[in-house]
C-alpha cells in the first residue's frame, strides 16, 4: 500500500530584519491547485475587511491589487497553501495532509509569515478546522457532545475517525489538537485495520 505523505508545516524562526518576500499565487480551484496552474497575484501585503468581505491585497509590479476571499478556491504564499473556507469566506492554512486535511486560522499564519514572528493571535474564524480530502469540506475542528453543527455532522458522516474527534474533543485547544492529528497518522500506519480509513475516502 502507498504511504500517506503526512506535512505539519512549522513556522520557522526568522532573524530579526530578514523577512522573505511574500510570493503570492491564486487558484481558482482544486484542480488549478493539483496542475500548478496558479495566477502570480505579485507579494502578498495584506488582508482587510471591507463592505462585510475580505480582501487579499498584493503587490504587483508597479501597481497595487486586491482579491476578495470569496472569489478564489485558495493561495499560496512562499508555496504554502492557504484555502478560503467554503461557508465563512475566510482563509485557512493547510498544516497536515494524510488521511485527514488539518488547516489552522489563516489570519495568524499569514501575519506570521508577513512579520517573521512565531506566534500571532488567532483572526475571525476558529483556531483550526478539519477536512477529509483537500478539495473537501472545512470544519471547524472542536467535537463537543450534543453539538448539531457543520463538526457533528462531519463526524456523524465519518465514523471510522471516531479515534481523532474523540482526541480532539470540544476543548479547542491548538496544542492539543496538533498532537492528536500526529498521533493518529501515526496510528493508522502502525495498525493494519486501520489502515482501511484512507481507502474509503469519499
Amino acid at each position: 500500500m502507498m504511504r500517506r505523505c503526512l506535512l505539519i508545516l512549522p513556522m520557522v524562526p526568522l532573524s530579526v530584519g530578514h523577512v522573505p518576500a511574500q510570493t503570492a499565487v491564486l487558484y481558482s480551484g482544486h484542480d488549478a491547485y493539483v496542475q500548478g496552474a496558479g495566477e502570480p497575484a505579485g507579494t502578498y501585503r495584506d488582508i482587510v475587511r471591507r463592505g462585510g468581505r475580505y480582501l487579499l491585497r498584493f503587490q504587483g509590479a508597479g501597481a497595487a491589487r486586491t482579491v476578495a476571499c470569496a472569489d478564489i478556491w485558495g493561495f499560496t504564499v512562499n508555496d504554502v497553501l492557504f484555502r478560503v473556507h467554503p461557508q465563512e469566506q475566510v482563509p485557512v492554512r493547510l498544516m497536515a495532509h494524510g488521511a485527514v486535511c488539518y488547516y489552522e486560522n489563516g489570519f495568524a499564519h499569514l501575519r506570521m509569515q508577513r512579520t517573521g514572528s512565531e506566534l500571532e493571535p488567532a483572526g475571525p474564524g476558529h483556531r483550526s478546522y478539519i477536512g477529509r480530502s483537500l478539495d473537501g469540506a472545512i470544519v471547524p475542528a472542536v467535537f463537543t457532545p450534543g453539538d448539531d453543527g457543520p463538526a457533528a455532522r462531519f463526524r456523524a458522516a465519518h465514523p471510522q475517525l471516531e479515534v481523532l474527534f474523540e482526541c480532539i474533543g470540544g476543548q479547542d485547544d491548538l496544542d492539543n489538537t496538533r498532537q492528536c492529528v500526529v498521533d493518529f497518522e501515526a496510528l493508522l500506519e502502525g495498525d493494519g485495520h486501520l489502515r482501511a480509513v484512507d481507502m474509503h475516502r469519499p
